[in-house]
């Protein structure tokens, strides 16, 4: 189709330099990965706010990978969780809850970036993905860019190109869902007369919850609903349609001078029926669109990026069978569907109305409930996320609590072991546990540890978790899940154990095949 000379070769083509198709990059290239990542914009185009949320889990994950202390150094720690925008407060209840962060979209792709250019994952810029074609070899995926069309054969090809993903609509993937019923527009903005100086954030009978916050020095965060549909709901926003709908819902435009960005939401949701097309795989918005009310959308990206990353890596250098890849669907599809879930009554809860009225001081009575804050907290915030990995142990199929561990190398803390998104057999003192079980050895980081401060040898206090049985051995996945448990004081059942290793990183077949 094209010549020799434009066509080129990776392991994995990402569409999208968004956060999810970053993230995804650096966690191929710590699997060993060859990646190129595809992107329509020019580099170094200008940053927006865009989804500025970070939540309590994606920042354990960044803080998993070594990225915690530049994000903290970055953004704004966040003093509680919204629903709606009702406060909650989970740290009041639970002194441990981790933290969330503000941050601009732009400031969390510009870390991303940094990292995947530092691990060598290859970039195309001003460059889209136009075509693809798949077959049982691989995926050849055509692309437009500076030079002209070109051709790179690839293993696999994952499209994280957002919610009008060109990978969805060549791949006909079916999109169902909600079409919309109001709109809300959005923008990074400059004030002349800001209102309270930094900004507000409040309720009317027209356009019911509205935002204006200060972003960054010289820029707001608008958010407001439009009080009647835009003519053209695909047209671009123009600064006229802001000035217009703030006269319109607020009385007032603020002195709006300027936008770097402008945008729209609606109430509309829709999810794909399934995550993997083949070679084709599907994450992030391209896989999921929603309201940002609630801010889920960035993190479900990072999630889905982090749960694929090392199952892909696994099977491309031949430690996993392909079947692997179907767990990415089992696993981060159903989260999705609950997310839009929870995403849609926030949304009807931000709408104007006297009967919202009430009904969202209902909703705060009920949030101030401890048990409701800490349930609510931690789905909003990712951390009561369980995987259906069994139900033998509390911790199984949860994240790994960031437990403080002696070793005779010293002290470290449970996140540090998964900084190059390796699996870990973490030993708490089991009986009859001496090492990673061949044929796992070379896959598998062993660490023989002692928590500090020695918890009761019952159970233990975690936060988030609460009052768990004690274990004294866990097998902890790259994406931070707990695989395995062994109860505390039982001798290590190796069938068990063997059986976790063998379902995540393949057989004694495939550990041969890996080194061949």
């Amino acid at each position: 189709m094209y010549s020799n000379s434009s066509v080129s070769e990776a392991q994995v083509v990402i569409a999208g330099a968004g956060p999810t198709g970053l993230m995804l990059a650096a966690e191929l290239r710590l699997g060993g990965a060859d990646v190129i990542v595809v992107e329509r914009r020019a580099v170094g185009t200008v940053g927006e706010s865009r989804a500025p949320g970070i939540n309590a889990r994606s920042m354990e994950v960044f803080i998993q990978r070594g990225l915690g202390a530049e994000f903290l150094s970055r953004g704004k720690v966040l003093p509680g969780v919204l629903f709606s925008g009702i406060p909650m407060a989970p740290h009041d209840l639970d002194p441990g809850w981790p933290a969330a962060l503000i941050l601009p979209q732009h400031e969390t792709e510009w870390i991303l970036a940094a990292r995947a250019v530092e691990l060598g994952v290859r970039f195309l810029w001003s460059t889209a993905v136009v075509d693809l074609h798949q077959n049982d070899n691989g995926v050849d995926v055509i692309v437009e860019g500076p030079s002209g069309p070109a051709e790179i054969r690839a293993d696999y090809l994952v499209g994280c190109d957002g919610g009008h993903s060109a990978v969805r609509r060549i791949c006909a993937v079916p999109f169902p869902g909600y079409e919309p019923v109001s709109y809300w527009v959005v923008g990074d903005v400059q004030l002349d007369s800001p209102p309270d100086g930094n900004g507000v954030f409040g309720r009317n009978e027209r356009i019911g919850t509205y935002q204006i916050s200060r972003a960054e020095p010289g820029w707001f965060r608008l958010s407001l609903m439009r009080a009647t549909p835009p003519a053209d709901r695909n047209a671009p926003v123009t600064l006229d349609e802001l000035r217009e709908v703030m006269r319109d819902g607020l009385g007032t435009d603020y002195g709006l001078s300027a936008a770097r960005w402008m945008s729209r939401f609606s109430d509309g949701f829709r999810q794909i029926t399934e995550y993997r097309q083949g070679r084709v795989f599907l994450a992030g918005d391209a896989g999921h669109t929603h309201s940002p009310i609630g801010g889920q959308g960035l993190n479900l990206g990072i999630q889905d990026a982090v749960n694929l990353g090392w199952k892909l890596a696994a099977v491309l250098n031949g430690a996993a069978p392909d079947s692997l890849l179907d767990t990415y669907h089992d696993e981060r599809h159903p989260v999705a569907s609950a997310v839009l879930q929870l995403t849609k009554a926030q949304t009807a809860l931000i709408k104007p109305g006297a009967q919202l009225d009430a009904l969202r001081v209902v909703a705060a009575d009920m949030l101030a409930v401890p048990e409701t804050c800490l349930r609510l907290s931690g789905i909003l915030s990712g951390l009561n996320l369980r995987y259906p990995l069994g139900d033998s142990h509390p911790l199984l199929g949860r994240r790994m609590p960031n437990l403080t561990l002696s070793t005779d190398q010293g002290s470290t803390e449970a996140f540090d072991l998964l900084r190059q998104a390796r699996p870990v057999l973490i030993n708490l003192g089991a009986d009859g546990l001496t090492g990673t079980p061949a044929p796992w050895t070379d896959r598998v980081d062993y660490i023989e540890a002692r928590l500090d401060p020695a918890p009761s040898t019952s159970s233990w206090d975690l936060p988030v978790f609460g009052d768990v049985p004690a274990c004294d051995a866990i097998f902890v996945r790259p994406d931070g899940y707990v695989a395995w448990v062994n109860p505390a004081g039982a001798l290590v059942a190796n069938d068990a154990l063997n059986g976790a290793l063998g379902r995540w990183l393949g057989t004694a077949d495939s550990a041969v095949a890996g080194r061949i």
